[in-house]
């Protein structure tokens, strides 16, 4: 891979999604690429290019595998602490209308999203109206995340009690898999989200809550700053944004006063 044509990726990816890719990332980028050139019988990295930029689904394809994907069901699990003890009771005493809306915002193949669902369910009682928008630029991870189809491995943050709740035990060739209960599924709706044009979608409904965790470390503070002016508009007053571990946005959140720091990487909309 010519040092031109990581350029010429590196810029489009950006334009594209706003994500950032230095030149540590080319090793990575080439590895990645070169499966693909396999399967389409591709000689050059430069015609895999100039194919992609021009058909829709090899564009797609190209994004999907640019992107990375790391989630864990409860992961960060003090954030999921915090919400139970400090949020949670807040919206209970305060909602007039029995209805909580969130949005888990590139989340992967869906642990995120359903371990909110889980912690809902589990703290509010039957008669609550609960939606989670889930939303990835990532197409298969979207997939997988909407089958709700996962490994035993995948569910070992969990309870025995509240896999047998939540899941039930699928058999395939000679292999246990756990697939998410549909009364659950139907409460996450999975959606393709390109972040960076987050302004062009219409958010149905201001959010109670938005988890957007270790997402914004692909980014830079022109795009961070523009995904976080959305979020501020869509979410309640007062109500609550939680970033990850690997993110930072400190600098941002001083220069605007529009958040304040809470608990670790968890802000509260002013």
């Amino acid at each position: 891979m010519s040092n031109q044509i990581f350029k010429d990726i590196s810029q489009w990816i950006y334009k594209e999604i706003g994500l950032k890719l230095t030149e540590k990332k080319k090793a990575m980028v080439k590895a990645r690429l070169t499966k693909r050139l396999i399967e389409l019988k591709i000689n050059s990295f430069e015609e895999y290019y100039q194919l992609a930029i021009c058909c829709e689904n090899e564009k797609c394809e190209l994004i999907n595998l640019l992107t990375t994907n790391v989630t864990k069901f409860f992961r960060e699990n003090y954030h999921f602490r915090f919400l139970e003890e400090r949020i949670l009771p807040k919206l209970k005493s305060n909602s007039k209308q029995n209805k909580i809306r969130i949005w888990s915002a590139g989340c992967s193949s869906g642990e995120e999203a359903y371990s909110l669902a889980i912690v809902l369910n589990e703290f509010f009682t039957k008669g609550w109206d609960i939606k989670i928008l889930a939303t990835d630029i990532n197409t298969d991870v979207l997939k997988k995340g909407a089958r709700g189809i996962y490994s035993c491995c995948e569910l070992d943050k969990l309870s025995p009690v509240l896999v047998d709740k939540y899941f039930k035990r699928l058999n395939s060739s000679g292999k246990s898999y756990y697939q998410v209960r549909e009364g659950l599924r139907k409460q996450v709706i999975f959606k393709k989200l390109n972040l960076k044009q987050a302004k062009l979608y219409q958010i149905n409904s201001s959010l109670d809550l938005i988890f957007c965790r270790n997402v914004f470390i692909y980014f830079d503070d022109n795009v961070k700053q523009e995904i976080l002016n959305f979020f501020y508009n869509n979410l309640k007053e007062r109500q609550y944004l939680f970033l990850g571990n690997s993110d930072s946005i400190d600098h941002i959140v001083h220069s605007d006063k529009k958040w304040n720091l809470v608990y670790p990487t968890t802000y509260q909309k002013l």
